[in-house]
């Protein structure tokens, strides 16, 4: 058969996948849990399942995932949580398929707090003092703490970042993160892209995922 990327040896040359390698690559998803997005997220999970059937036990592939603004039981306060630090795919896959719908009656869709709380630690251009920074008043204290919203990315891996949302590009800390300042953080971070998925609207995802080479679909 004609050769695909799938980790088999599909035209039986004795070489698989064209004899390319994957580099090590650490993804991280970063999900809006507000309740309009709850299709979107169970298609995503369906199509992780999909390429768990070839991709799963490829060693130098890592996962994180981050969501917000998700609640907890008995608290309204609408937070940003990391729920997968870089790990192997079946434990990313787990965390991600255990939250369920739990927390979603939510609106304040602190993405652009979450991009650069996920580079802040491998950044060469995050200036902003995160311990002095508040959340609004409707926002809870992320988990962990943002000052130690830290993400254990590889040294020397290529990284990537998936942002899926149909809201705008929005921040709930004060002073307010812009799109800007999360371009200048991603675009002084090695081996970085990110991709976006929201609306034909685009907001500022578009720039955002352009300015690291990424895309915006």
């Amino acid at each position: 058969a004609e050769e695909v990327c799938n980790g088999a040896d599909d035209d039986c040359d004795g070489v698989i996948d064209w004899g390319e390698e994957i580099p090590d690559t650490d993804i991280l998803f970063v999900v809006d849990w507000s309740g309009s997005m709850s299709q979107e997220i169970g298609a995503v999970l369906t199509a992780l399942n999909q390429f768990a059937v070839n991709f799963a036990d490829e060693d130098v592939l890592r996962w994180g995932l981050i969501v917000g603004p998700r609640t907890l039981p008995g608290n309204n306060d609408e937070r940003l949580f990391l729920i997968s630090d870089i790990s192997p795919f079946q434990d990313f896959l787990g965390a991600f398929a255990g939250l369920g719908n739990s927390g979603m009656d939510t609106g304040n869709e602190m993405l652009l707090d979450a991009l650069y709380m996920a580079l802040q630690n491998i950044s060469g251009n995050a200036p902003v003092d995160l311990a002095a920074a508040q959340w609004v008043w409707n926002v809870g204290e992320s988990v962990p703490p943002k000052e130690n919203f830290n993400l254990t990315w590889r040294p020397g891996a290529d990284r990537i970042i998936v942002v899926f949302t149909d809201e705008s590009d929005q921040s709930y800390l004060q002073p307010a993160l812009d799109a800007q300042t999360i371009i200048n953080a991603a675009t002084a971070t090695p081996q970085l892209k990110i991709y976006a998925f929201s609306t034909g609207q685009q907001w500022n995802w578009d720039e955002i995922a352009d300015a690291t080479s990424g895309q915006y679909f």
